[in-house]
């Protein structure tokens, strides 16, 4: 009995969640603050046509002002970076392919104080920017990341998420749906272009260089992303390829 009511609360939990950020996407900006801080946003992309519309727009939809948005494109073969530079997104062309050097290549493009790497199919809440700014107010902080779910994903999955994010995954263990890091912290520790799960092994050389004091890990706010990669791999596969619940 006790199991169960503790499997109704997290439930409950994720469909409040789910419920809020939903909410929020058809909600007007919120008030404008101060904007001192200049946020970039980096994007590596190849052929997300379909997808790449959501992450510009719910960036757009943020009160806060004072972002770019960089796409680096793989040479996709699609209208990817086309869609980008509509919705008025720097456009960078990569002709590598790798998601770890095409990332990097976005944070030496960014001319943000704050860098975030994110995915091509992520949904942003509308209050982010303004707790980016916030949260690194504090000189201290180095990197912060945050919790997710899937906008396509069944309830189960997002409670084997939810569970994952708020109790299994470590203050280190930083994701490629949403990574953001303080510019002069960027400088001293990049991305590794040709490592294998290039996102969690920023996070792991940043916590042994920086320490835990420079981190906030955020599991109540949550970034939405889909869940392709597991319809695609399934879901064992996907998690012993990754290492976690990645996009």
């Amino acid at each position: 009995m006790l199991l169960r009511g503790k499997l109704f609360l997290e439930l409950n939990e994720v469909k409040y969640k789910m419920n809020l950020a939903a909410q929020e996407l058809h909600k007007f900006p919120l008030a404008k603050e101060g904007e001192n801080l200049k946020i970039s946003v980096v994007i590596p992309t190849l052929n997300e046509s379909s997808y790449i519309k959501k992450p510009i727009l719910s960036l757009k939809a943020n009160s806060y002002r004072n972002f770019e948005i960089v796409i680096v494109d793989g040479m996709s073969q699609d209208d990817t970076a086309i869609i980008a530079k509509k919705l008025g997104a720097k456009v960078i062309l990569s002709g590598k392919r790798k998601i770890g050097y095409d990332t990097h290549l976005g944070f030496m493009s960014a001319e943000g104080d704050i860098i975030v790497r994110t995915d091509a199919d992520s949904i942003f809440p509308r209050d982010i920017l303004i707790k980016i700014v916030r949260t690194f107010e504090n000189p201290q902080i180095m990197v912060y990341h945050i919790g997710h779910l899937y906008y396509d994903g069944n309830i189960l999955l997002n409670l084997l998420v939810h569970l994952y994010d708020k109790y299994w995954r470590g203050i280190w263990a930083t994701s490629g749906h949403f990574i953001a890091v303080r510019k002069t912290a960027y400088e001293k520790l990049q991305f590794k272009p040709l490592a294998r799960g290039e996102d969690f092994d920023f996070g792991r050389r940043a916590y042994e260089i920086f320490g835990q004091k420079a981190f906030v890990y955020d599991p109540n706010t949550v970034i939405l992303i889909s869940s392709r990669a597991i319809s695609k791999h399934g879901l064992l596969r996907y998690i012993f390829r990754g290492g976690s619940f990645r996009a």
